[in-house]
């Protein structure tokens, strides 16, 4: 009787026992070949039954199959540990140097005299169980791109600027000997601003960085090294960045390069590096007011190439995120060209100006009759530069040349020589002294002039008032006489010149005749050869004449 109750009692308590027994640990646990297996772990028990749950209790694993069989730690099969207590209810194991034919699903039982209970799948129970999976060889890292807390994945691109985080991930199979993680890139990038975590299963590397245009191509590598019993097993995951970005690194070259030589064509090629590829290139050109556009395309061609071609060449790459330029200075070399504007100017002295062009900067020099001419006391020269590929070079000649030399203009640079003449036009030189007859001439002229349009003026005056009657009569002297007699005009009420006398006591008024005569000496050539001054060839006299009753002529001589 006492033994059927016990048997009651015991089934009583086995059917409440499987109603409230419960486990805890990964479905699934990824193991290599020659590392260790850990398996976390936790369980539970009835609470009617939480006394029988002592020390003494024994932990086991099992491995299913066609029948299970107990693989740790009584039968030797495996080796490891469980940790803990069982009064801890903690199942957490590991098992060493595992072989590919531990693969397989386990599950985990306690046994002592008055508690034994598996916790596996069966018709009354659904616990979990864990299987486990030995690898030959460690599984591949992942690695990931997010950019603002986002997955970008492989295809997708990032733009520049933006702030990234790029992660690695690997599995941990033996917490107590992790694998080593280390990054790589190439082309090679300086890796900052690592951080690294682990948990019992996986380990987690990330890079926090900003994209730039520089990241765009690069490869990313994240490899994994295991330390097994044996050997080192190593895994690598690559990830290339895809970055985004207006063109960079714009650049025009000149073909042929250095120097060109006028009348020679040249190309002026434009790369630039964006992403998407640059397919927008315009030509500009500087012009001091503003740019000029020239043509599109990445090259551009100027054929017979001349000294106005010299000058700032702008070249403009575009993408849909923006734009770039970058310039070029075309340096057109020529030999020297001779200005039309060089000429002399003749003075006191002889002023001569030569102006120059050429690439590279030419010379000057003056030839004065085959000789080279240089600074003297009758010879001054000076030189002035104009921007880089013009000079202006001035010769003054101060000393007297007695006949009329060849001047010339020759100009150098490596390209060639050029040279102009200059016709020299001498006037004769006089030595400078001071002539008494000189001024003596000149006097006599000035006072002539003055004396003759007073003269002129006095007469047409008169003439307006007078009848001229003219007589010329000829000397044979070489003198012409010429003599004007003027008679008073009656109807005029004023007179010009006139005589009057009044006879006393009531005499007869008498009237005067006014003779002019003017003598000019036309012919006269003066005994001493010299002009001593026009008032002496010319005189100016009156003849007056009175006439009275009874009484004679009387002259006077003005």
């Amino acid at each position: 009787m006492e033994t059927a109750v016990k048997f009651i009692l015991i089934g009583c308590l086995i059917q409440d026992v499987l109603g409230d027994f419960n486990i805890s640990l990964p479905a699934r646990i990824e193991a290599l070949k020659g590392s260790c297996v850990f398996i976390p772990c936790t369980f539970d028990i009835d609470r009617n039954v939480k006394d029988y749950l002592t020390n003494s209790v024994t932990r086991k694993w099992f491995k299913r199959g066609h029948f299970d069989n107990e693989v740790f730690p009584s039968s030797g099969k495996l080796k490891g540990e469980i940790f803990g207590k069982p009064t801890d209810k903690n199942c957490t194991t590991r098992f060493d140097d595992v072989r590919q034919s531990d693969s397989g699903e386990y599950y985990f039982r306690i046994e002592s005299q008055n508690l034994k209970y598996s916790y596996k799948k069966d018709s009354t129970s659904s616990h979990t169980e864990v299987i486990i999976n030995v690898s030959a060889s460690p599984s591949k890292p992942t690695v990931q791109l997010y950019d603002d807390q986002m997955e970008v994945k492989v295809h997708q691109k990032v733009m520049e600027d933006s702030s990234v985080i790029l992660r690695c991930s690997a599995n941990i199979y033996c917490p107590y000997n992790p694998p080593s993680l280390t990054w790589s890139s190439s082309p090679n990038t300086l890796i900052l601003n690592e951080q690294k975590r682990q948990d019992q299963t996986k380990l987690i590397s990330d890079l926090n960085f900003n994209i730039t245009h520089l990241h765009h191509g690069v490869t990313f590598t994240c490899t994994i090294k295991y330390q097994l019993k044996k050997q080192i097993r190593t895994e690598k995951a690559s990830l290339t960045l895809r970055v985004q970005y207006a063109p960079k690194n714009t650049s025009v070259t000149v073909n042929p390069s250095g120097s060109v030589l006028e009348g020679h064509s040249v190309n002026l090629t434009c790369s630039s590096d964006g992403n998407p590829p640059v397919l927008n290139y315009n030509w500009y050109r500087d012009t001091k007011e503003h740019l000029k556009h020239l043509q599109t395309g990445d090259t551009l061609t100027i054929m017979m190439t001349n000294s106005t071609h010299s000058g700032r060449y702008y070249c403009t790459a575009q993408n849909k995120h923006g734009k770039q330029n970058s310039s070029v200075l075309l340096d057109i070399q020529y030999a020297p060209k001779i200005s039309s504007s060089s000429s002399c100017s003749h003075s006191d002295v002889i002023v001569c100006v030569c102006e120059v062009r050429g690439n590279p900067s030419p010379t000057l020099q003056w030839h004065l009759s085959r000789h080279p001419v240089i600074n003297s006391t009758g010879t001054a020269i000076s030189e002035e530069r104009v921007k880089n590929t013009s000079l202006r070079n001035v010769l003054t000649i101060r000393q007297s040349l007695k006949d009329t030399p060849s001047l010339q203009c020759v100009s150098t640079n490596v390209h060639g020589t050029a040279s102009q003449k200059f016709q020299m036009l001498l006037t004769p030189h006089h030595k400078p002294g001071f002539h008494h007859s000189s001024l003596l001439v000149g006097v006599a002229i000035g006072a002539s002039v003055v004396v003759m349009f007073w003269i002129m003026t006095h007469f047409y005056k008169r003439r307006q008032n007078c009848k001229p009657i003219e007589t010329r009569q000829d000397n044979n002297t070489g003198f012409i006489l010429t003599q004007r007699v003027v008679v008073q005009d009656e109807e005029e009420e004023e007179l010009v010149f006139s005589n009057k006398a009044m006879m006393p006591h009531g005499g007869g008024f008498t009237q005067e005749s006014l003779h002019y005569s003017l003598i000019d000496f036309t012919n006269a050539e003066p005994a001493s050869g010299e002009i001593i001054g026009l008032s002496s060839l010319t005189t100016e006299y009156t003849v007056i004449q009175h006439h009275t009753a009874g009484a004679p002529e009387a002259e006077n001589d003005i």
